[in-house]
């Protein structure tokens, strides 16, 4: 095996990271929020950045293409396929992401959604890292920056239900 390989295993077999959140709203409109192709621009880019391109089909197979700019010099540019869509329980979508021009990095994220009750749902965020790609700082920094993503896509969420 050539390190290069042995090296793109070792990102394979970590963990991930999971982010959580509870909401006082029912799982179905948690998850329509979340999913819909009508809604769904409103998470997927760091808050009060301007997506410059959003492509989101919500089915398994559906395409993603999100490409993003803050005016700070900060520009995104995602794609990828949802994997699995399971209404109102899971959305699995693979990831590429170029972060200002670096070469790109690879995650697999899964998103479900719990019933707590008729009108609590906890959402939790599995997000695991194939490839860093050229992520500065590695796959310790990629993942504190899906951490930090998820945690404001989330709380952007929670905004949006009030």
């Amino acid at each position: 095996m050539n390190p290069k390989s042995r090296e793109e295993s070792a990102f394979v077999e970590r963990k991930g990271v999971t982010v959580s959140r509870d909401y006082d709203f029912p799982r179905e409109s948690v998850f329509n929020m979340l999913t819909s192709r009508r809604t769904a621009s409103k998470f997927f880019s760091p808050e009060g950045a301007e997506k410059v391109v959003f492509e989101w089909d919500p089915r398994p197979g559906g395409a993603i293409r999100i490409h993003d700019a803050d005016g700070k010099g900060h520009s995104g540019k995602t794609s990828g396929t949802i994997v699995e869509l399971v209404s109102p329980e899971l959305l699995v979508f693979r990831s590429t992401t170029s972060v200002n021009g670096t070469a790109p990095f690879d995650a697999l994220q899964t998103v479900m959604f719990e019933a707590l009750g008729p009108a609590r749902t906890r959402v939790n965020v599995r997000v695991k890292v194939i490839h860093p790609g050229g992520f500065p700082g590695g796959i310790e920094s990629l993942e504190e920056g899906f951490i930090g993503g998820w945690g404001q896509t989330l709380d952007m969420l929670q905004r949006e239900l009030r």
